[in-house]
Formats: C-alpha cells, structure tokens, sequence
C-alpha cells in the first residue's frame, strides 16, 4: 500500500539517531562540535572567512528552502494536481537587482575567530560528530574509535566483544548456509528454497539436536558463566574476548600478524552480520528464495510489510483505515 516508503522512513531513522546523539553530546559539553556540523568537509573552505561565507549561504538558503516547500505542498494539495500544478506558462521576469551582500532578515551570524574545523582532540575519528569512547583501548578494532550509542561506557566492553565475536562468527557461518540451503540440504531434510522456511520444514528430531548442541557449546565454553558480571571473572579474567581455545594452533606466533588476522575475523564477521540481515529481508519482501535476487514478475516491494500482525493489517488497510 505505502510502496518503498517503510524502508524509506526507516533509513532517515537512522540518520535522525545519530543526529539526536550529536546534539546530545554537543549539549552535555563532550564535543565542541557547532550546531550542524556533522564533520563532512568535501567542499568545505580552509580559510576561516571562506567557512564563515559557506556557513551564512547555507543558513540562508535553507531557511529560502523551507519557505518554498512550504509553498510547493501548500499549492499542490489546494489543487490536487502535480507539478507544475497548473496548465499554463508562466513567463517569469529576470530581476535586475544584484541582492545584497547582507540581510536583515536572514539576521547576521557572529564571527568567531576559531575555525570551525577545530577539533577537541577527544572525538572519534570514525564519527567526529561524536565524543571519543574511553574504554575502546587494547582491543583489536578500538582504533576506528566507533561506539556512537555509547555501550561501552555502560557495559563490560570485554563482554561486549565477546558478544559482537560470536554473532560474527555465528553470521558467518549462516550466511553460506542460507545460499547453500537452496541447493544443497542435509540428509533427513526436506528441499526448502526458501531458506526462512527451513525452521519449520525440518524435522523435528534435528531441529532438536541442534538446540541442544548449540546449548552445550553456548554453556561449557564459559564453565557456566554467561553474563557480563562473572563470564571475566577468576580464572576468565586472563582469556582474551573470543579466544575459545579452538583453533589457535593455526594462528600466527607473531603478535602484529595475528592481530592483523584477529581485525580480518572482526571486520568479516561485521560485514557477515550486516549480510545475514540483508539475505532476510529480501526473502522477507520478494517472499521467495535468495536467488534470483528478482524473481520473474515481480512488481516491487508493496504488500512486502504485510506481514500477519497488527502492523501488517494496518499497512494493508484490512482494518479499514
């Protein structure tokens, strides 16, 4: 019913997130970033009077802008119709007039004579709108200095690589099994394309046992201590996040070699985790297998959020709204 427009609002979600994080931190005096300044310096000026002319055409221009959308909404729902809303020329008249260099209603921007690329030296270098996460130190991957929800100011951050590990691996792993579930199945199981319905095409009886191996697995590798207040306790304490003992004998003797291969594992099992959740979601919205990636007919993503819940009923307008 609303098209691509669910994914649409999702994303400026995010982009509204980080935002709100930024101006948070600005406020709270952990950053002095200026209001707007989001560390994007492409096209931005050298010279403090270039940034201080760039700053005051944006200001201007963006109230100019808000004003003309306004407009543009305002005629296109009093006339119902769209651009550009009527069926005439209009022959508009070139202005002779330069604009003036300043103006009062734009209001005048204090000069400051620090540059706005200033930087306080405690700002992450992957998001420079944003403070510098303190407990990042000593872990393979800190030095991208990326924590913009702030866990590990909150949480053990041993405890959370070793959750971000797992998951990675765990991901890495699902991500060739949800491509080879269309071709390739085990013996017992039945052939599911859709590898979003093998949970409930497989039987029973291995569905089962792979709970309970996964459970196993899950509570001897920690002795039994799974949370963050005892999993680096005693003798966890001397265990590096991740390291299971499990494979080690294959790992470089040289320390910068392995923690060279340590970031490939980290980085890979990110790109793994953001992989897994993209194969999902387009059998979620093309309701097929992974591959073709566009089955034959298919129309697009409407009815894809129509899933059997009180969202879906709503998006799909079977409640009557």
């Amino acid at each position: 019913k609303f098209g691509s427009m669910p994914q649409i609002l999702v994303w400026l979600g995010y982009l509204e997130l980080f935002g709100f994080l930024a101006i948070i931190n600005m406020q709270e005096g952990k950053t002095d970033r200026k209001p707007g300044d989001f560390g994007l310096r492409g096209f931005y000026p050298q010279d403090a009077k270039g940034q201080y002319d760039m700053q005051v055409k944006e200001l201007r221009n963006g109230r100019l802008a808000m004003l003309a959308f306004s407009g543009i909404a305002t005629v296109g729902v009093l006339t119902q119709e769209k651009w550009p809303f009527f069926d005439a020329v209009v022959n508009a008249v070139p202005a002779e007039r330069k604009a003036s260099s300043a103006s009062s209603f734009c209001g005048n921007v204090a000069r400051s004579r620090a540059s706005t690329m200033a930087r306080q030296a405690a700002t992450s270098k992957s998001m420079p709108f944003l403070p510098k996460p303190q407990n990042l130190g000593g872990l393979v991957g800190g030095e991208a200095e990326f924590d913009p929800l702030g866990f590990s100011d909150t949480f053990d951050v041993k405890w959370l690589r070793e959750a971000e590990l797992k998951h990675g691996r765990v991901c890495m792993l699902a991500t060739i099994g949800f491509a080879a579930e269309q071709y390739v199945q085990f013996p017992g199981c039945p052939e599911t394309p859709d590898a979003l319905q093998a949970i409930y095409t497989a039987p029973v009886n291995l569905t089962g046992l792979l709970l309970f191996a996964a459970g196993y697995i899950e509570s001897s590798s920690y002795n039994g201590k799974l949370t963050m207040l005892d999993m680096f306790e005693g003798e966890g304490a001397k265990r590096a996040p991740g390291d299971l003992n499990f494979g080690k004998r294959f790992l470089p003797t040289d320390k910068a070699e392995a923690d060279v291969l340590a970031t490939k594992e980290l980085s890979n099992g990110r790109l793994a985790m953001l992989a897994f959740s993209g194969m999902v979601h387009h059998n979620l919205v093309v309701k097929g297998p992974l591959f073709p990636l566009f089955p034959e007919g298919w129309e697009g993503p409407q009815g894809s959020w129509d899933l059997d819940s009180t969202a879906g009923a709503l998006n799909s307008g079977r409640l009557g709204l």
